[in-house]
């Protein structure tokens, strides 16, 4: 009998060893990345100022497209991105810093919430040419349908 289970637990032994040897080909398996990361697509637009804006979701990355031909620039908060609406409409909100100058603001780098998320910057368009500003805010969440105050657009103006 003293056999018989000794033999058992010699068997035993050597299956839970075989079973916790680590499988080398998972470990050098490609992490597949989802398709929404891989191709870009556009997550908001607007029009200000006579030019159309269009946020795109490029790997990850907060894309601004000034109409066509433009070059397209990067934005600093993650995507998806949306334009900063009016509180109560579908409008994106214009900041009017003075006569030649409107600023919008995105927000980006998504936290749980719908269309939320914990960095927003503004761009701003000064005489027809578009720049990001360059200070972000950062530290708390911010939603596209909540709006911004006129103090915090002043930052973005700077």
């Amino acid at each position: 009998m003293a056999g018989s289970l000794s033999y058992v637990s010699i068997t035993l032994l050597v299956l839970l060893l075989t079973a916790c040897e680590s499988d080398q080909s998972s470990a050098t398996q490609t992490l597949v990345l989802p398709e929404r990361l891989a191709t870009p697509h556009v997550t908001d637009q607007m029009q200000v100022a006579g030019l159309a804006l269009v946020l795109r979701d490029e790997g990850g990355g907060c894309r601004l497209q000034v109409g066509k031909t433009e070059p397209q620039l990067w934005l600093k908060p993650m995507a998806p991105c949306y334009f900063i609406k009016s509180p109560g409409s579908a409008q994106a909100q214009v900041y009017r810093h003075d006569k030649t100058t409107s600023v919008v603001a995105v927000v980006g780098t998504p936290v749980k919430g719908n269309r939320c998320g914990q960095e927003v910057q503004g761009v701003v368009i000064k005489g027809g040419v578009v720049t990001p500003s360059a200070y972000v805010m950062q530290g708390s969440v911010h939603c596209a349908d909540q709006g911004l105050q006129n103090f915090q657009y002043e930052l973005f103006a700077r």
